[in-house]
């Protein structure tokens, strides 16, 4: 049985997320809790589930795993979602959560960009 994205879980995911360089917490729609970089989202929390921003190229092999669906409302920004760990360590969906604020991170201005070091 693979391991759920219980409450525990889910707090380490986005306590990692959050010690991450610029990365801000905001609460939106009712509860969701969004991750931000320079006010643009790369990761939300919520219903026993994490969604994030994921490269173009890696979405749809991505959406065919077990545990893994396109992200409701985003899903056509090439956001998943996270419902089990079936397919994931824990390392790997840390992993995958500093490269969504990477993708972000790298649409924003090139001062934006250097304040970073990117």
């Amino acid at each position: 049985m693979s391991p759920s994205l219980d409450a525990a879980l889910l707090q380490q995911l986005e306590q990692h997320a959050l010690a991450l360089p610029g990365v801000v917490l905001d609460i939106k729609w009712g509860g969701v809790r969004v991750l931000q970089i320079e006010g643009k989202m790369f990761a939300t929390f919520h219903d026993g589930g994490v969604a994030f921003k994921v490269d173009a190229d890696d979405f749809l092999a991505l959406c065919d795993l077990p545990g893994v669906t396109p992200a409701p409302y985003l899903a056509r920004a090439r956001w998943i979602r996270l419902h089990t760990l079936q397919s994931f360590s824990v390392a790997q969906v840390e992993a995958r959560l500093a490269a969504a604020r990477l993708i972000v991170l790298s649409r924003l201005s090139k001062a934006l960009r250097a304040q970073y070091g990117l």
